[in-house]
This record gives structure tokens, sequence and C-alpha cells, in this order.
């Protein structure tokens, strides 16, 4: 059986890292520009750097050259730490990062190597831990993918605090301790981590990306409400669980009044920005939870879960409030208002398109009655224009 060398698996360990560099900035940062990618691209060139300072100790002998790869290393796995942080949306402070980083060379210079050793192995196992702790505490859609970064990190954690530990207790120049913890074993472990994190980051910047795309396939461009076609998919999903559940749902037909005097009046980039103001007020007043989409034209729809039809009335005047806030209309342009039209499932089984159709009907019984307030249905469907 052939064994590699020390030297031999340090110049593998510095290849391997600059080749997983290049081809993860060039096919998949580059294309993405996301924020955790950027920090994948730091970590691994830091572990490329590391890598060349070890090299530099291990052939020409300089004394230095590995503390400063230790402190290297740690700042790589920060980076690690950094970027599943970043993949849940949690802010990360990058001065933080060069913490850990002082904190190995400040003992380097102050004990010896040993204690530097422990110093950098315990920072690095408690960064990989951390990371692993960051995917497994948030599981978002794509946890099929991150799950194998999950237990990549924690693995390498695991391995990196044993290895301190085995630094403490035994004698590191021992046979237990090279077998299990030796610099050949370290290095294959760090390899274990770049070849099993960079082919996950990719998977996941590739789910990424195509739930990115989906999501835009669904949004109206100008007011990024759900366009006509999903709003009536996922109305019909919330509509079908709540009736099964019992709970009472609200649907609201809105639209913008006078629109069309606006448009000719003060030009179609007044009118677009009534239509994104009317979004705004929309996502100021309702949950997270409910449904917005853009019906068609400057009509819009609303589902409302938990919510009668009175209550719905009560939020349509709310979010007539927050429209008429809107100030970004030419000098001389009136506020702009909306009318809405509301209906709920209390006490019976209709389906959506019935109760847009009541909503509607309702709607333009708003239109009749002077526009700019909601009206709650069934209600006549008579059919005034603006």
């Amino acid at each position: 059986m052939v064994l590699l060398d020390k030297s031999t698996l340090m110049v593998v360990f510095a290849v391997l890292t600059l080749t997983m560099l290049v081809l993860f900035y060039f096919d998949t940062y580059r294309k993405s520009r996301a924020v955790f990618a950027a920090w994948w691209c730091v970590a691994v060139g830091s572990f490329f750097s590391a890598a060349l300072f070890y090299l530099m100790g291990e052939a020409w002998n300089e004394a230095w050259a590995p503390s400063i790869g230790n402190g290297v290393m740690v700042l790589g796995s920060g980076c690690v730490w950094a970027g599943t942080r970043s993949l849940a949306g949690r802010q990360v402070r990058p001065w933080l990062l060069a913490v850990p980083t002082v904190v190995v060379f400040a003992v380097r210079f102050a004990t010896d190597t040993r204690s530097a050793s422990i110093a950098c192995l315990a920072l690095m196992g408690t960064a990989l831990g951390l990371a692993s702790l960051e995917l497994w505490r948030e599981r978002q859609s794509s946890w099929n993918v991150e799950r194998s970064l999950a237990i990549a990190a924690a693995a390498c954690a695991l391995y990196y605090l044993s290895r301190t530990a085995g630094l403490l207790l035994l004698d590191p120049e021992g046979a237990l301790f090279q077998l299990l913890f030796g610099a050949g074993v370290g290095l294959l472990m760090a390899m274990v981590l770049l070849v099993v994190v960079s082919s996950s980051i990719t998977s996941l910047n590739t789910a990424r990306r195509t739930q990115d795309l989906k999501e835009r396939a669904s949004r109206d461009a100008l007011t990024g409400l759900l366009n006509r076609g999903e709003f009536i998919n996922k109305a019909q999903l919330r509509l079908r669980a709540n009736l099964d559940a019992g709970v009472d749902t609200a649907i609201v037909m809105a639209d913008l009044d006078c629109f069309k005097a606006i448009n000719d009046g003060y030009g179609h980039a007044a009118g677009d920005g009534v239509l994104r103001a009317f979004s705004e007020a929309c996502r100021s007043t309702v949950r997270t939870a409910d449904l917005v989409g853009r019906y068609g034209g400057e009509e819009f729809a609303m589902l409302l879960t938990g919510v009668d039809a009175e209550e719905g009335a009560r939020i349509a005047d709310r979010i007539n409030t927050a429209l008429a806030a809107h100030r970004s209309l030419p000098e001389g342009a009136p506020a702009p208002t909306a009318s809405f039209g509301v209906v709920d499932t209390r006490g019976r089984n209709a389906g959506l398109q019935r109760l847009i159709r009541e909503a509607d009907g309702a709607l333009y019984a708003a239109k009749a009655a002077g526009r700019n307030r909601a009206m709650v249905g069934p209600a006549p469907a008579s059919h005034p224009v603006g």
C-alpha cells in the first residue's frame, strides 16, 4: 500500500482548493452574485492561502508560515459560518470574523505552537459547528440540499473538536494521535469538507435560482403582487383548506377609481405610480399570510383568511386610507382612491369563481354609490365605468 506523505497531501489540498475556487467563482458566484456564494468564495480562497502557507513551512522550513496558515484556516471556517447564516437572511458582521484569527495569532506569539494549534482547532470546530446549527435552526424549502451541508459541517466540527481534545490529552508524537489526528488525516478531512460543501452550495445556488425564476413568473412585474393565474391557483387551494377547517374566508375585489382619467390627464407614468402605490398600501395593511393579486388592468383581488365580510370592508377602508397618503402624482392631480366589493363564506360552501363574481357585483355597487368605499355583497352587478 502506498501512503502519501504530508508534503504531497498539502500540494493536493492546494490544487484542490484552487480548482474549487476557480470553478465556484465562475460557475456559481458570477451567475448569482448571492451573498452566501460570496462568503463561500472567501472561505475557499482562505483555505487555498492557508495551504500555501503550510507548504512554505513544510518545503522551506519557514517557522512562521504554519502559524499564518492556522489563522487563515480559522478565517475560512468563520466564512463558512457567515455563508450559512446569510442563507437564512440573518445579518453577518464581517469584523467578528477577524476576532478568532487575531486570537490564534495572539496565542501563538504569547505561548507556543501547541497552544496555538489547540486554539486554531477549537475555533475551527466551533465555527463549523455554528454553521451546522444555522442550517438546522431554520430549515428552508431547499432543506434536502442544505441537509448534506449541515451534516458535513457537523462532521468536520466534531473532528476538529475531537482533535483539540486529542492535543490536550495525548502525546502529539504518539502513534494513537498520529493515527487519529495526524496532519494527513486533518488534510483529508479538509478536502472532504471542501468537496461536500462546494457541491452542496452549487446545488443550493441552482435551487435558489430556479425558485427565483418561478417566483418571478408568478408575480406581476409592475406591482410585485401575484399575477391573475397564480392568485387563482393559490386562492383555490387556500379556500378549500379554509372550508375544510371551518375557517371564514373573505374575498375582496378592488378597482382604482377614475384610473383612465389619471392615465389620460397625467400620463402612464402617473398611472403606474398609482398601481404601485395601491400594491404598497395592500402590503402595509393585509397580513403576509393573505393573498393579494393584480387581477387585470387596475383591478385587484384578495383572499383574507379568518375574516368575515364586515372585517374585510374595514381592511379595505384602511387600504384606501394608506392609498390616499400617496403623494407622487403631479401637482393638481386628485389623491388616488379605490372601490371595493367584499363577500365571505360564512354558512356556505361557495367556490372561488362564485365568490369573485359576487365580490365583483358588490364592487360595481360601490362604484355606483359614489366610489372610494367598500360594499359588502352579494349585490346586483350594475357596471359603471371608472
